[in-house]
């Protein structure tokens, strides 16, 4: 399947054709058939609002992970307020996208200490409940561990990850062909992991959509400092770089 708007598209008109309803985390348990569309938020924002704009006009609802440690966005600014807050008017839900490469870990417990950290910031700041938790780049400890959150699922619990049918479109590829899983009707309870980033307009290498995102990066960041520096036109214009 490619990585583009369009074929997600079709990849939703598939499910709903294969009758599978579109739930959340916490309401799987509702349905004898369901899919759970899950969003690791890792370079990108604008992106996701995208996706989450489709989402919302086909009428499906998704989870939407964000880094609370990202490099590359800062949840905090206000324009990355304004797009959490416009995944979430569109009915979506946010959950945590927990980075354990941040913190010195070593334990279950340690785990478990500094996501609910995170958690219960990311909640606070957007006056809204975090349910749910997704790993960056999950290590061993958590791949190998059924770990349990008093307030929080965890999406790589053996439940989610191990007892639905899950699928992944990581490091922009498909490791198992969704299309085909879908239409084989072998799986009752799906969970799909998609990356907002990996999906363009039109169809492109994996090459194209990482020098893209590099170029719009330099773009980005002279309107940040645009805004913050007087005149800085008058000092580089924005067609010089």
């Amino acid at each position: 399947m490619e990585l583009t708007i369009e074929a997600y598209r079709r990849l939703i008109e598939l499910l709903r054709s294969k009758s599978y309803p579109f739930c959340f985390y916490h309401d799987a348990d509702d349905y004898d058939k369901s899919v759970i569309l899950r969003h690791d938020v890792d370079f990108t924002l604008s992106k996701a609002v995208e996706m989450a704009e489709v989402e919302h006009e086909m009428g499906v609802k998704s989870t939407y992970f964000i880094l609370v440690t990202a490099d590359f966005y800062n949840i905090f600014s206000k324009r990355s307020y304004e797009r959490l807050m416009k995944i979430l008017s569109l009915g979506h839900e946010i959950g945590l996208h927990f980075d354990e490469k941040r913190y010195e870990i070593t334990t279950v417990d340690e785990m478990k200490k500094y996501v609910e950290m995170e958690a219960e910031l990311l909640g606070k700041y957007l006056n809204n409940e975090v349910k749910v938790v997704s790993m960056h780049r999950p290590s061993k400890l958590v791949l190998e561990n059924d770990i349990q959150f008093d307030q929080l699922i965890n999406s790589y619990s053996t439940k989610y990850f191990k007892s639905m049918k899950y699928i992944s479109d990581s490091r922009l590829h498909w490791r198992e062909n969704p299309v085909e899983i879908i239409e084989s009707g072998k799986y009752k309870k799906l969970h799909i992991l998609t990356h907002p980033f990996s999906y363009s307009v039109d169809k492109k290498s994996m090459e194209a959509k990482l020098k893209d995102f590099i170029i719009k990066a330099i773009d980005d960041r002279y309107l940040q400092i645009d805004e913050n520096f007087t005149a800085l036109e008058q000092v580089i214009r924005r067609d010089e770089i």
